[in-house]
């Protein structure tokens, strides 16, 4: 196990290059996140905060708030949120806070209406709310991953909770998702192996070297290629209280 957790610090340090499996999902996360914060002002509420990466980009006008659930914050993460809360259950005052961020949340809540209408609850008047969603990703933080959302599924339940949606973005072309489910897939097999003392783990010391060509030959012909939103990683859409 000691193995397995050196081989995934080893992968954190280099996820910014197209060594890391996970190249296409955190290559473009600072640029993402330094765009988000400009999209809001006043009282901040971060529902899912994890380790607050978002945090060091926020404007100096804005007051954040971090929530997490705190089995999960506590338990799994180590996080440290401002407040513990259950995001279909939000400890706020109606309409008491001006912006909401459910970055990567919504596929573990086993009940997501229940947060939209939280959120419509404490949202302001012409508040925003920014939703991200994966879409071909992995199940994680299991038991706690129960759907993926579609564009359509998420226009759906928005339109229902009295929203408008203001602008709709997809992460990743054909090729850039392909090769993230690809590299993911083949370093758990390769921790698979080390785990299960396979001769085969011994693979691993080509692996970085085929993530790379995957992840640049993905890139490449990618930037040649038309834009397709057939299979997208994700979505990020900003939505606006009515």
């Amino acid at each position: 196990m000691d193995r397995i957790n050196h081989i995934k610090k080893l992968f954190d340090f280099i996820k910014t290059t197209p060594f890391h499996p996970q190249w296409f999902a955190f290559k473009d996360q600072k640029a993402n996140l330094f765009n988000i914060v400009h999209l809001l002002e006043g009282k901040i509420l971060d529902i899912g905060c994890g380790q607050k990466l978002i945090e060091q980009y926020m404007p100096s006008g804005c007051r954040y708030i971090a929530l997490d659930y705190f089995k999960t914050s506590v338990e799994w993460y180590g996080s440290n949120p401002d407040v513990y809360g259950d995001a279909q259950s939000l400890p706020f005052a109606d309409e008491s806070i001006d912006g909401v961020l459910l970055l990567d949340v919504m596929e573990h809540l086993p009940q997501p209406d229940n947060c939209l209408g939280e959120i419509e609850r404490v949202l302001v008047k012409g508040g925003v709310l920014i939703i991200a969603v994966p879409f071909l990703y992995p199940i994680h933080d299991a038991p706690l991953d129960f759907r993926r959302w579609t564009l359509y599924g998420l226009r759906e339940i928005i339109k229902k909770h009295g929203f408008i949606i203001k602008n709709e973005k997809h992460h990743g072309n054909l090729l850039e998702s392909s090769g993230l489910l690809m590299n993911i897939a083949m370093s758990k097999t390769v921790l698979n192996w080390i785990h299960q003392k396979n001769p085969l783990a011994l693979l691993i010391v080509f692996l970085p070297f085929v993530v790379l060509l995957i992840n640049s030959l993905s890139f490449l012909l990618t930037y040649f290629s038309p834009e397709d939103k057939m299979m997208p990683s994700g979505y990020q859409l900003v939505i606006e209280k009515l």
